[in-house]
């Protein structure tokens, strides 16, 4: 079995990886690894709704959130296959926990953002049915892209900042000293710092290294609907209904939605849409927009995300030297990641963090807590 030395080993080829990746190599890591039991993109990343989103990310700071739109904006001019597609954006609440939840987004984002009424969402937006809208929370500067591709593409600005994907599993981790050693399927990597950013597989690896963090594997669930003519229908998420969409370039309509169901065995996990999944499609679908009444299922598919009990990720280092965690994003790494990738790569190298890490902190919980998982609006209650 082959020994190798390197600046950094992140474990996970993911979007959050490739971020990592990319960060760290540009602030003067040099011989970053990214290891990845399969292709890039072939689970979470490949299955994500691809949406990019900034006034959902106060927590972070506008400054931080811009960061996202930045760097992706960058890898769109370097990598041909990538595209950018802008729109508008607005969270709609049902119910009036929903409705308390958006106005606290609306007074605690920095970024610009509108509360509509309901007879003012349906004259933006008259594809919309608003008789049960109790309030929405509108944005004028929203992105999606393919997620895929986009994974594809940090994985492209990554190597070319001097990056190196390796497709190897990695299997177990020794410390010794203050190297830790990460054992793959065909060798060994040996390096000061190890970064695990692998989505739904972060807590199996990290117990196989000696330490724990509390996260828990959920479902995330996506269908594409083929309505009776092309719609292009602004991105929208509906907090209190946990349920997302918006058009796809083809002129389809995204339709998604998690489950508070946790996930218990990775490695059987169906990739299609469950079929209580496909029924909630059919029932909120047109009543939120009513232009769907007739849609046919085109595609569908699901995926694994990862939950922490504060629905905050994990950002920074474990209780092992040396080794860190870049996951628990709760089906938002794709509009995270920049910003954590960012973060984490200032608490590596030792640079000013762009804003207080503490509450990222992975050992601010146990590791061994049951917690529900639970849906934005009821957590922002329960608070």
């Amino acid at each position: 079995m082959t020994s190798r030395r390197v600046g950094a080993v992140v474990v996970g080829g993911g979007i959050v990886g490739a971020n990592c990746a990319v960060q760290l190599t540009r602030a003067g890591v040099e011989n970053v690894v990214i290891l990845e039991r399969d292709a890039p993109a072939s689970k979470a990343s490949g299955r994500a709704a691809g949406n990019l989103t900034i006034y959902r990310h106060e927590r972070f700071g506008a400054d931080a959130s811009r960061l996202g739109r930045e760097l992706y904006e960058e890898y769109e001019q370097k990598y041909d296959d990538l595209t950018l597609h802008r729109t508008k954006s607005y969270s709609i609440a049902y119910s009036d926990e929903g409705a308390d939840y958006l106005r606290s987004e609306h007074e605690s984002t920095t970024i610009e953002t509108e509360l509509l009424n309901a007879d003012e969402l349906a004259e933006r937006e008259p594809e919309f049915a608003t008789d049960d809208v109790t309030v929405a929370l509108g944005f004028e500067d929203a992105v999606y892209t393919d997620p895929k591709q986009l994974t594809l593409a940090a994985h492209a600005v990554a190597r070319d900042e001097g990056a190196t994907l390796v497709q190897e599993e990695a299997r177990d981790f020794e410390v010794e000293g203050n190297e830790i050693s990460v054992q793959t399927t065909d060798g060994r990597y040996e390096s000061p710092i190890v970064v695990v950013a692998a989505g739904a597989w972060t807590k199996r690896l990290l117990q196989r290294a000696g330490t724990d963090v509390a996260l828990r594997p959920r479902t995330s669930q996506i269908a594409i609907l083929e309505p009776p003519s092309d719609r292009d229908i602004p991105m929208w998420s509906a907090p209190d209904l946990s349920v997302y969409g918006r058009s796809t370039p083809e002129g389809r309509v995204l339709f998604g939605g998690g489950t508070t169901t946790p996930v218990t065995d990775l490695e059987s996990f169906r990739t299609r849409a469950r079929v209580p999944f496909l029924l909630q499609v059919g029932e909120l679908a047109p009543r939120i927009l009513p232009v769907l009444e007739d849609a046919t299922l085109h595609d569908d598919w699901a995926g694994r995300v990862s939950a922490t009990p504060d629905r905050y990720p994990y950002i920074g280092e474990t209780d092992i030297e040396g080794l860190y965690v870049c996951s628990g994003f709760n089906g938002e790494g794709v509009s995270n990641s920049p910003f954590a990738a960012r973060l984490l790569t200032d608490l590596i190298v030792g640079t000013d963090p762009l804003v207080d890490p503490s509450e990222f902190d992975p050992t601010r919980f146990e590791g061994d807590e049951a917690f529900e998982i639970t849906d934005a609006v009821q957590w922002w209650a329960d608070r």
